[in-house]
């Protein structure tokens, strides 16, 4: 495409910036009037009407002004909220402002006294913002727009068009009717209908093309853009109804979003459409359907195990990614409840209760859960000490066990926490729960891989074992525990608050994003972990390949021979999987990418920039 005789005419509200400036202004103006809300969505409706094209514009525009009760001095409050509005691909597509710097013209109903300085930064002048002017009385309240612009009139971007008479190809990028009227009069190539803030179906029909993001249009006609591939483009898909809350994140990226129910009979057909898959444990995934999928990353809600063929995932260069620790407070309250509930009596059979005061506790577990948990036990007077596989720094007087058994026979309470680096298969055998103090309470809040159900229930029976509480993650377990002697058994409670839902949306949804971003697979279940730095000028090449020696020099051949320039190389293994990151200067012969690719032992090959 060539600069010199292209055009980009590009809206403001709803399109340059994420909102309408008006309703912003009003919200700003009648901050403290009580029928703001109601005033407020009727500016929102005489927009609407107008950008649908069921009302004139100078009409709708006369309106809405007369509702604002705004002054001079607000407008300076608007600049500042929308220069924080500017919509997301706008905004990360500064580059392309600066190429394109004098052939993108901002064409708006709006104002220039707030266009103008939020466009600045993007390399757009005054002289490309064609806007109304507000008019103001002696008080300088805003009581109307300058009447003689033609873009207070009806068909005023079409009229500002003729005037301007550009040379050359004109594409429009907008969201609403008046954006279409160019094209509509035959002024402009192409007309896009931007979607990435909101969708007007009346509009979205007579587009040439439906862009729901800046990325979509560049990538389009080919122009430079500042991501590799239009996250628009990009399917990612949530299974099961828990995911949903990762759904904000995601779309604020820009991925296009699937939901389906956990009973859902399209989940195959989705896996192998998608390139991003969150699933809630529950959701089984066919060798089949893994094997046909385009899978770049695969996440499962929560903590527990993937219920599908890992090692396959692994094969295709899948990253696979849960939130082990995303509901560490909960899992250290819950435990807390437990003690609680038995030393108060509320689920013993007999007796009486008794304080927590000097009471020992043992923790089984010294991660994120069960450090906090070692905290807020200290604080009720009890004595900690934890056992843990690796060696972990002690929190405040807690002190660690010489062994499993030592800490399972001193403990009044043993407290087995989710752990993600331990092997918990075998955990609390038979032989380590004999081991318990017989009149200890157990609370196991681990998987339940971990613990031998029956031998637990033996000792039950023989009273040999205070209570047990266990926080179950499959049905199947909850049924089966619930009937057991002295036992309080719930069904996923440590996932449950509104908060630990939150938080693990935020957790596995930055992780995911993180990875699709910059190959940073910190916190990967599956691929060797890499903290990546931020993309700096540079393409990075992502190579994924079998752990076999000699591919890091296969690689820098590969590079060496097309004289590239690195900027940055990372590598890292595991016992299957081989991470290699380069970072190279932008300019390189794409003839590269393929031969990268061609090495034998390669699983995935992506470039981002």
């Amino acid at each position: 495409m060539q600069k010199q005789n292209t055009w980009f005419i590009i809206d403001f509200d709803s399109t340059f910036t994420q909102v309408e400036a008006i309703e912003e202004l009003a919200a700003i103006s009648l901050k403290n009037d009580p029928d703001k809300e109601d005033i407020i969505e009727k500016i929102k409706q005489l927009t609407d009407m107008a950008m649908e094209g069921k009302m004139p514009f100078n009409n709708s525009l006369k309106a809405r002004i007369a509702l604002l009760s705004a002054k001079k001095y607000h407008i300076n409050m608007l600049v500042n909220k929308l220069r924080k509005k500017v919509s997301v691909s706008f905004a990360r597509n500064k580059s392309f402002f600066k190429t394109y710097e004098g052939r993108v013209l901002i064409v708006s109903g709006g104002f220039k006294e707030f266009i103008e300085p939020v466009v600045k930064s993007f390399n757009i002048s005054a002289d490309c913002v064609y806007a109304n002017t507000f008019t103001y009385d002696k008080k300088n309240n805003i009581i109307g727009a300058d009447e003689n612009n033609f873009l207070a009139q009806e068909q005023g971007k079409v009229k500002l068009i003729k005037q301007l008479k550009l040379k050359g190809d004109v594409f429009v990028i907008g969201d609403g009717f008046t954006d279409y009227q160019i094209k509509e009069a035959g002024l402009c190539k192409q007309f896009f209908a931007f979607t990435e803030n909101i969708r007007r179906k009346s509009v979205i029909e007579k587009a040439d093309l439906i862009a729901p993001s800046l990325d979509e249009i560049l990538f389009s006609q080919n122009l430079p853009m500042a991501l590799s591939y239009p996250k628009s483009r990009i399917k990612a898909v949530l299974i099961g109804e828990g995911t949903f809350l990762a759904e904000s994140y995601l779309k604020s990226e820009g991925y296009q979003i699937e939901k389906l129910p956990a009973k859902s009979n399209k989940i195959g057909t989705s896996i192998r459409n998608a390139s991003l898959a969150l699933i809630v444990p529950s959701i089984q995934i066919s060798d089949k359907d893994l094997t046909e999928s385009k899978l770049v990353t695969l996440s499962v809600w929560g903590e527990d195990k993937a219920t599908f063929n890992e090692e396959l995932a692994t094969k295709k260069g899948i990253a696979i990614f849960n939130s082990p620790f995303a509901n560490t407070r909960n899992i250290a309250e819950l435990a807390l409840h437990a003690i609680f509930s038995f030393s108060k009596n509320t689920n013993a059979k007999n007796g009486l209760g008794f304080e927590l005061i000097g009471k020992k506790l043992g923790i089984v577990g010294y991660e994120n859960s069960g450090s906090l948990l070692s905290v807020l036990a200290q604080n009720l007077g009890m004595e900690v000490t934890y056992y843990d596989e690796k060696d972990r720094a002690s929190m405040g007087n807690v002190s660690p066990a010489k062994n499993l058994l030592e800490l399972l026979k001193r403990s009044d309470f043993v407290v087995v926490c989710p752990s993600q680096t331990s092997n918990n298969k075998s955990l609390l055998g038979q032989k380590e729960l004999n081991q318990i103090n017989p009149k200890a309470y157990l609370v196991h809040l681990a998987s339940e891989e971990s613990i031998d159900l029956i031998a637990t229930e033996k000792l039950l029976i023989q009273n040999k074992l205070g209570g047990f509480y266990i926080d179950c993650l499959h049905e199947e377990t909850y049924k089966k525990t619930s009937k057991f002697k002295n036992t309080l058994s719930t069904l996923q409670n440590r996932n449950k608050t509104s908060e630990t839902q939150e938080n693990i949306a935020k957790f596995i949804s930055q992780k995911m994003i993180e990875y699709m971003n910059t190959g940073n697979t910190s916190s990967s279940v599956n691929i060797p972990n890499i903290q990546l730095p931020e993309l700096q000028n540079s393409h990075r090449f992502i190579h994924i390949h079998h752990n076999k020696s000699g591919i890091l020099a296969k690689i820098n051949s590969i590079l060496g021979k097309h004289k590239i320039n690195i900027t940055g190389q990372y590598l890292k293994t595991n016992d299957s999987i081989g991470y290699v990151i380069t970072d190279v200067a932008k300019q390189y012969d794409k003839e590269v990418i393929e031969e990268l690719k061609a090495i034998s032992e390669t699983i995935r090959f992506r470039v981002l920039y």
